[in-house]
């Protein structure tokens, strides 16, 4: 990505996080209309067939993408060292907690531990590498790499 000016990493870096979000959400929206449908409010917790969206990781990353999302429109906007090298630092969080959620996921898939009374993920029973959540971390991994190259050439040139 050396090629590419600041303005373009920070273009390819709101893209990769407006596709995150895009697919975030598409996933959420109907986990939250499916669950209301059923119980009729979001705020059963226990006893249930389905998780409670508001309870699994699907809302968070979801929540995390909405925050990296504007965050990069306001750097395109108005580029900055400091605020993207924040901005990466917050992807690496993402990236590390929805790989807690995979790893989470396939601990359970293969059976390793028994579930809790309360589930976190929102796709029980679905291979790791199908999840919402494992794709979601790519998106992540991908704004991240951008935001990478993009945090070093913004130091760049505020040295030169």
């Amino acid at each position: 990505m050396t090629g590419l000016r600041t303005k373009d990493l920070l273009l390819i870096q709101f893209l990769a996080l407006l596709g995150g979000t895009v697919f975030a959400w598409s996933k959420l929206i109907p986990q939250l209309s499916n669950f209301l449908a059923t119980y009729g409010t979001f705020l059963q917790f226990s006893d249930t067939n389905i998780p409670n969206p508001l309870l699994t990781a699907c809302l968070y990353g979801s929540t995390a993408f909405i925050v990296a999302l504007f965050w990069a429109l306001a750097l395109f906007q108005n580029p900055s060292y400091r605020s993207e090298r924040y901005l990466r630092n917050f992807l690496i969080f993402a990236i590390v907690f929805a790989a807690s959620v995979v790893s989470y996921e396939a601990v359970l898939y293969y059976g390793l531990v028994e579930a809790g009374s309360v589930p976190v993920t929102c796709s029980p029973g679905v291979h790791p590498l199908a999840t919402p959540c494992f794709f979601g971390m790519l998106f992540f991994i991908a704004a991240f790499a951008t935001a990478d190259s993009a945090t070093r050439r913004l130091k760049q040139d505020t040295v030169d």
